[in-house]
């Protein structure tokens, strides 16, 4: 039997990962990507994978390149979430993102200086081409697809990609720049995804993330 190669550091393929509750053993419900942040040890996903405030022991882990039941990076313990609360508070999807700080790892280690990270562009773009990469919690290998971001109002964008269904919200959407301009956080069937708009709001919370980290 022949394993994959594990990818390097910097590339997608390694600052992207799956989220699992508790252990890399249980199942996986939705994706997470490395943030490029002061501290060094942020993911992004959707407001809607994870319940804003500090975390104990035994909440949700990031496992970075998780493949087939192998989590080369290891597991990564959230210590924090931070989200709008106009979604935490109110559910209102055009604020549906979360940021998480990772606890280092056992050799005292922050993830991005382990897997590499994308950097968060908060300037609202839209209408080009993209890269989405997420876990379907119903496999063990991740989905990649290429297509094009379509604003569909000031605060909503969607792709078409076939074949996107739950597992992979929390997806980041990656510019030919390698910048993140979009976080997948659902769709009205598996193959029409949707994001809010990464503006001021998202760079806001984001600051707030980040502070004296």
């Amino acid at each position: 039997m022949t394993t994959s190669a594990v990818p390097r550091p910097g590339s997608p393929a390694a600052f992207t990962g799956a989220l699992f509750e508790g252990g890399v053993q249980g199942d996986h419900f939705c994706t997470a990507t490395v943030v490029h942040s002061p501290g060094k040890n942020m993911i992004v996903t959707a407001g809607h994978c994870l319940l804003a405030g500090k975390h104990g022991d035994a909440g949700a882990v990031f496992a970075p390149a998780y493949a087939n039941g192998g989590a080369p990076y290891g597991a990564w313990s959230i210590e924090e979430v931070f989200e709008d609360t106009r979604w935490s508070e109110g559910s209102d999807d055009d604020y549906d993102l979360a940021f998480a700080r990772l606890a280092p790892d056992a050799s005292g280690r922050n993830i991005e200086d382990v897997t590499g990270a994308a950097t968060l562009d908060t300037t609202g773009r839209s209408g080009e081409e993209i890269t989405v990469t997420g876990y379907p919690a119903d496999r063990k290998v991740p989905r990649t697809c290429t297509a094009s971001a379509i604003r569909e109002t000031p605060t909503e964008q969607r792709f078409d990609c076939a074949d996107f269904p739950g597992g992979t919200s929390g997806s980041a959407w990656l510019a030919k720049d390698g910048k993140i301009i979009g976080i997948l956080t659902g769709g009205d069937t598996d193959d029409v995804s949707t994001s809010t708009i990464l503006g001021e709001y998202a760079a806001t919370l984001y600051a707030k993330a980040t502070a004296g980290r």
